[in-house]
């Protein structure tokens, strides 16, 4: 733990408390007598059907799995024994247990009883927890991404354990990570990663209170991160370019929310960030053929192009942060997992974080003296078979005077996601889904680039392809579900796909003007147990491109990348993002479990 771990370990006295015991005149809903907890395995092998066959391997899986623990279960929920009945306590208790990835299904309800008092039932079901998984990209014959065996609900409580090896492009991390969301018995999440990269090592540690569900009041968070790696340019022709970053991060913050519904979050945090660039420019490096661990020294010209980002030194800041969000949830199904149901947000929510410079240096010696700001917007809303998410970030530094900087804005980075499911009633089994994406930078000082291709991009061009400041990208799927070929063991679909987009040159080096660019294409998609929320997803696209000819592209991903999960999560721009800290911080499941 590091030293500002016991400031935080603090507010685990200050987990949501269950009502305070009454007598019943003071619960005019009633008391909670009993809470009944029945958590079942992964597979219920009473539902198979016709494929009683294979019985004995699910039921040797159920004996070979875990089974999460009922104290576990229980010190999850925000009601006891004893407490007055409240329904919203209910609902947010069963949205918690749901947010786990180990946990498929989780139903809380009440039965009120003949003396008026409620017996509540909580009613759970496993996902399959240990993965052994190896990646394999298809995009230009088949090369080896990386492998990890994760455990992530050891001993059935709810602690995350594994190994990996992550191969992509240059980044070739090999390490490990534990995780723990009752960290000590209480509330705090606890998160520990640490291994090797190609130029050096990383570790990352995390303890976060965050909100509990939509009625906590109290949430901090103490992040320490380092990480020596390269910063990969791509160019026109297919070089990779290679800059070393080494970055280090810093923050502990804490928040409290006010008001019901409705609620205003404020906060305060101190954080400190370091990016340097250590031998630069004789350190930059080329790598040609695609074989990142063969390089080559570049050229003083190409390494004088990075030049413009490579101004970003360390600062310390003292961040205020105000927040406002009325959000209610609401459970649908098919939207992303193919039959599973989903809690997906509704309402609004806007966070603004505002960073003083009390400290630091720039590359010329000079004092820092700048003011970070990050504003973020949440909407979602629902319409009979309409659903619409949208999400928009965006941030930057204004130089205040007296700098080397100069004045105005710099480091702007934004981005923006638009998501529209439709699911027409007389078109039960189809999901069409649309997504506007759109992302940039402006006056950097620190690296950043994108490019168009890619699983987030139109998906019929490597992920190299087209290099820019600036990327619009539309696409259009239908995704279908399928009963067959055994709907009781797992979810079976296929999806029709278009994308359409284009990079803007801006001032990033290497950038370029893509023109509008399509792609069309087909893929499966596999959830396994039948009504997981996870799936698997094996897509083939295709160039729409008069003047070339293209190879279709086969790739195979482990979750939905498009979707609700993803949505403002793209790499590319969070490598280069400055700050994580925000009010949304604290009521979104951390990325990092």
């Amino acid at each position: 733990m590091t030293p500002y771990g016991g400031i935080l370990s603090l507010l685990a006295a200050l987990s949501v408390p269950a009502n305070a015991q009454e007598p019943a005149a003071a619960c005019p809903a009633g008391l909670i007598s009993v809470i009944f907890v029945d958590n079942h395995s992964v597979f219920d092998t009473d539902e198979f059907g016709d494929e009683r066959r294979l019985r004995w391997a699910y039921d040797l899986a159920n004996i070979l799995h875990v089974r999460t623990k009922e104290a576990f279960i229980r010190a999850e929920l925000l009601v006891r024994e004893g407490d007055c009945y409240d329904a919203l306590r209910l609902a947010e208790s069963g949205r918690l247990l749901r947010e786990y990835s180990f946990i498929s299904r989780a139903d809380v309800f009440g039965l009120r009883q003949s003396d008026g008092s409620w017996h509540v039932v909580v009613d759970t079901t496993d996902e399959w927890t240990t993965e052994a998984n190896v990646r394999v990209n298809f995009e230009e014959g088949v090369e080896f991404r990386g492998a990890d065996l994760t455990e992530e609900n050891l001993f059935g409580r709810g602690v995350t354990l594994g190994g990996f090896l992550r191969s992509r492009d240059d980044q070739r991390d090999i390490g490990g990570s534990v995780g723990t969301p009752r960290l000590l018995g209480t509330r705090l999440d606890g998160f520990i990663s640490a291994g090797t990269t190609r130029v050096g090592g990383f570790f990352r540690d995390q303890i976060l209170y965050p909100f509990v569900g939509e009625i906590g009041r109290y949430a901090g968070r103490q992040l320490y991160s380092r990480r020596e790696d390269r910063f990969t340019y791509w160019t026109s022709s297919g070089t990779a370019v290679l800059l070393p970053v080494d970055r280090e991060v810093f923050d502990v913050t804490l928040a409290g929310r006010l008001g019901e519904p409705g609620l205003t979050i404020l906060g305060l945090g101190l954080s400190r960030e370091s990016l340097s660039f250590p031998g630069y420019p004789n350190s930059v490096e080329l790598a040609t053929s695609g074989d990142f661990g063969e390089t080559e020294p570049a050229d003083p010209e190409t390494a004088a192009l990075l030049a413009s980002q490579t101004r970003f030194a360390d600062v310390t800041r003292l961040n205020l942060l105000v927040g406002r969000r009325n959000i209610r949830f609401t459970r649908r199904g098919g939207l992303d997992a193919l039959s599973g149901v989903e809690d997906v947000a509704v309402g609004l929510d806007v966070g603004l974080t505002v960073g003083f410079a009390v400290g630091g240096s720039s590359p010329k010696g000079k004092g820092v003296n700048d003011l970070y700001t990050r504003l973020q917007l949440f909407g979602g809303g629902e319409a009979g078979p309409l659903f619409v998410n949208l999400k928009g970030r965006i941030e930057g530094r204004q130089i205040l005077g007296n700098s080397a900087e100069g004045d105005g804005w710099r480091d702007v980075i934004a981005e923006v996601d638009g998501l529209l499911y439709i699911q027409p009633d007389s078109w039960a089994r189809h999901t069409f889904f649309a997504r506007a994406s759109g992302s940039g930078g402006w006056h950097l000082g620190l690296p950043f680039q994108l490019t168009l291709g890619g699983p987030e991009g139109v998906r019929g061009y490597r992920e190299e392809r087209f290099p820019g400041a600036h990327r619009l990208v539309f696409t259009l799927e239908d995704r279908i579900l399928i009963s067959w070929p055994a709907p009781n063991l797992f979810d079976f679909g296929f999806t029709l796909l278009a994308d359409v987009g284009r990079t803007w040159a801006g001032d990033v080096p290497f950038g370029v003007d893509s023109g509008w660019r399509g792609a069309v294409g087909a893929g499966l998609r596999i959830g396994f147990p039948a009504g997981t929320r996870g799936i698997i997803r094996i897509d083939l696209a295709a160039p729409v491109d008069g003047a070339r000819a293209w190879s279709p592209l086969l790739r195979i991903s482990l979750l939905d990348l498009l979707g609700l999960t993803r949505i403002l999560h793209d790499r590319q721009v969070e490598r280069s993002r400055l700050s994580s800290i925000g009010p949304d911080f604290f009521t979104n499941p951390s990325p990092i479990f």
